[in-house]
């Protein structure tokens, strides 16, 4: 607020438009419609940072030896939080990652004491943080705001090239532009609040800026998969960690860095409080995408520490709350706050599981290997290949070689080491396979036993191995398979057949998924 006596801004005060109720509800109104009119008949997403990259597990650390005045809401004492992370793209409507985007994440730490500010979560033990791809925001207040919200969410979308064709609007037009960004990976960027918030006193205002730290190690090996971004996350925190350094910017300035104003970017300094940690793991399961899409964020959902300041924030606390309830709502899904317990990470240090200590035998084993180069990224083939529901399309059958019928989990998934599925086969034959590593986009392999077919008078187990390579933007798969032996007549007749009927059936199988996966059957 101004102070009445001097007419001039005061440090981590507000000033609130006497209409900014009205547009807020108009806000709401329309964003409503909207998402009515579009997913009328089908589950309904959230209306802002819709498409998401990945939910990750993680832990949020507070600086030791924190100055007093730094001791503050959840830096107040040294502790780590384990916490929920979410990374996302801003668009209403989910695009391909190459184009540029407002890229978002939200972090939600588990754990926190103390009433929230929310009172529908005000007794739950979370707190959000949401940030930005973005140092400001595009909008100046909340009416410019309301005015392209208008343009975007009607279903005219004629209207929205009309408001920016208006000379009016090229400066914002400009503003937004410089938002949007292109990256490689979610984990390699900054972030920032964009907003402002109170820390602790009302005279102490500060912005929150998430900085990834030098020593990161990314794998972005794909840029033209139109969801590469959750692909090179996938990828890099399967064996890599990745670490961002959590700072606060003082308002040390009221007017040349304003609370009101989002586009005018801070000047004071850093300081940092926390470092955010997140293990390698793997997260991209349909269970925890789903958990991620379900998740319900808001800049409102913390400690009175540090309440959000700023007509957007103001904003924020009233769209998100009412959208998140009538999405839960429609979607027929609980609005359920995430609680963490001593085995939240037993799953996540899956690089120390991704083998077990079993060798492929090299005596008294036979090998086998074919190729095949398919014009489509390592992910797409990976995909495919370890998907049991598409074996039959590419696994078929081949002189005395038996088709694949389909195949039968042990547990939940065939994505994790120690995994097992039977497969059954033709002709009332099946095997047993066991994943002794899966290292996604990259390679896997398994173990086969159990052989009702002819194979089994000749050996008890088979091992293979599958690799997936780049070459020349395509990907290269091969595929080894090796068989033990019982005896030496084994062998001679075990060679024959691998030689002039497997091979024959690996080399032809391969050639199926090729033609699969390039004529998109």
């Amino acid at each position: 607020m101004k102070n009445p006596a001097t007419n001039t801004l005061q440090i981590g005060y507000e000033y609130i438009s006497s209409d900014e109720d009205k547009i807020i509800q108009e806000m709401i109104d329309e964003m409503q419609a909207q998402m009515d009119r579009v997913y009328a008949q089908k589950k309904m997403p959230r209306q802002i940072h819709t498409k998401m990259h990945g939910c990750v597990k993680a832990k949020f650390i507070i600086e030791p030896d924190l100055k007093e005045a730094l001791k503050i809401g959840v830096f107040k004492t040294v502790k780590t939080y384990n916490c929920w992370v979410r990374f996302s793209n801003s668009q209403s409507k989910p695009q391909k990652d190459k184009k540029k985007d407002i890229r978002g994440i939200a972090i939600k730490l588990m754990d926190v004491q103390g009433e929230k500010l929310l009172n529908n979560k005000r007794h739950e033990t979370t707190h959000d943080f949401l940030l930005m791809s973005s140092e400001t925001f595009f909008s100046k207040n909340i009416k410019e705001f309301r005015g392209t919200l208008k343009a975007s969410t009607a279903k005219n979308k004629l209207k929205l090239l009309l408001y920016f064709l208006n000379p009016k609007h090229w400066s914002l037009l400009k503003r937004l532009m410089g938002t949007f960004i292109k990256c490689k990976n979610p984990l390699e960027i900054p972030y920032w609040s964009t907003q402002p918030y109170r820390f602790g006193a009302l005279d102490k205002a500060v912005k929150y800026y998430l900085k990834p730290s030098a020593d990161n190690c990314y794998v972005n090996e794909n840029i033209k998969e139109p969801h590469y971004l959750k692909i090179n996350m996938a990828q890099t925190l399967y064996n890599h960690p990745a670490k961002f350094d959590f700072f606060v910017q003082f308002q040390t300035d009221a007017t040349t860095m304003p609370i009101e104003d989002p586009t005018v970017p801070w000047t004071s300094q850093y300081v940092k409080l926390a470092t955010l940690e997140i293990p390698p793991q793997q997260f991209n399961t349909n269970k925890q995408l789903e958990f991620g899409e379900n998740l319900s964020f808001n800049s409102w959902h913390v400690l009175p520490e540090h309440r959000p300041l700023g007509s957007f924030n103001r904003v924020r606390k009233r769209v998100y709350e009412f959208m998140a309830e009538y999405r839960h709502k429609k979607n027929g899904v609980p609005d359920v706050e995430p609680k963490a317990d001593a085995s939240f990470f037993n799953n996540v240090h899956i690089h120390d599981k991704n083998r077990i200590n079993v060798a492929i035998p090299k005596n008294k084993a036979l090998k086998k290997t074919a190729q095949v180069t398919i014009n489509c990224s390592k992910a797409t083939a990976f995909n495919f290949i370890t998907n049991g529901e598409k074996l039959p399309n590419w696994l078929k059958k081949h002189g005395s070689i038996p088709a694949v019928l389909y195949t039968k989990n042990n547990a939940e998934t065939y994505d994790f080491v120690g995994a097992k599925r039977t497969v059954y086969l033709d002709k009332n034959q099946s095997t047993l396979e066991e994943l002794l590593s899966y290292n996604p986009f990259a390679n896997y392999s398994y173990r086969i036993t159990e052989f009702t077919n002819s194979i089994k008078h000749f050996s008890n187990t088979a091992y293979a191995q599958v690799w997936f390579n780049t070459i020349d933007d395509k990907t290269r798969i091969t595929w080894d398979y090796t068989f033990t032996y019982k005896n030496i007549f084994s062998r001679l007749i075990l060679n024959l057949i691998l030689t002039f009927v497997f091979k024959k059936f690996m080399q032809a199988s391969l050639n199926n998924a090729k033609k699969y996966i390039e004529n998109g059957d």
